[in-house]
């Protein structure tokens, strides 16, 4: 009796472990999980502290989050704006956060506030990460102002490196070069976002530069021009990416002979082919 109990035992036993061990190399379900999208997510008290998630069908907890970042001179523009460019990435398994950010205005939310509501997004995203079933990790894309907004934020706020991977169209990079360019409008556009001249705090405009700010643990980065911009010169990148080569970081920049500070058509999808392809070689 007691051999056929301890036999019966054994086969228990037997089927737990199979059962346990079919758990653990089972890959999680993605089959049933279809697109999705939640919009207008509040990640603040101020009015502007908003994102929408575009979350693409068959996500797991492997699934890459972009957070973006719009242009507008930090203080135009709107998220809803670009909800159709992003459709892409989306497209191609990405999960993208389309976050509003505090735009600065005559009197009030100058910079740094704009620091303040990235830290912000994607501590909400990565709280909910087991709601959305998306990963935490974060690659920052911004375009014109948005893409300072994302190479400032990799290099010198993103103080637990959630940031893998950035990526920047037509960007600042350089407020001390710009001060010195004897471009009007430029200096007066960074001067209404920071509040102050160059003349009366050079190191605010020097500590808000990429440029300044990139180091030997920056986050790879990509960067993109169209050579005939006149609004943000192409140096500024170009620039940036020889900075970054004095500190050995990975980079890359990409430049568009034919195009100015924005493009579409051919150089809008080879853009977006890149930043994937950027995502999936610094995120894995």
């Amino acid at each position: 009796m007691r051999i056929i109990n301890r036999f019966l035992l054994l086969l228990m036993f037997s089927a737990c472990l199979s059962a346990c061990k079919k758990d653990l190399i089972e890959p999680p379900e993605t089959s049933g999980r279809e697109a999705t999208q939640f919009i207008d997510v509040v990640y603040g008290n101020a009015a502007e502290q908003k994102y929408d998630i575009h979350l693409p069908k068959g996500r797991n907890v492997q699934t890459k989050v972009m957070v973006f970042l719009h242009g507008g001179s930090w203080r135009d523009e709107d998220k809803s704006q670009y909800t159709e460019i992003l459709k892409y990435f989306v497209d191609q398994g990405i999960a993208v956060v389309n976050m509003n950010y505090r735009l600065a205005k005559a009197s009030d939310d100058k910079f740094p506030v704009q620091m303040d509501d990235i830290r912000m997004a994607i501590d909400h995203v990565l709280v909910n990460s087991d709601q959305f079933v998306v990963s935490d990790n974060i690659a920052l894309v911004g375009s014109s102002a948005g893409g300072h907004l994302a190479l400032l934020y990799a290099y010198a706020y993103d103080e637990f490196k959630n940031v893998k991977a950035v990526a920047a169209l037509s960007a600042p990079t350089d407020f001390v070069q710009a001060a010195g360019s004897g471009n009007n409008q430029a200096i007066a556009t960074i001067q209404y976002f920071l509040g102050v001249s160059y003349s009366n705090d050079p190191d605010l405009w020097r500590n808000t530069s990429p440029y300044w700010k990139a180091t030997s643990q920056s986050a790879p980065t990509m960067l993109f021009v169209g050579a005939k911009d006149v609004i943000v010169l192409p140096i500024q990148s170009i620039s940036l990416q020889q900075r970054l080569n004095s500190f050995g970081i990975k980079n890359e920049l990409v430049s568009y002979p034919n195009e100015g500070h924005v493009w579409g058509g051919a150089s809008l999808d080879d853009t977006r082919k890149k930043i994937v392809e950027w995502m999936n070689e610094n995120m894995d």
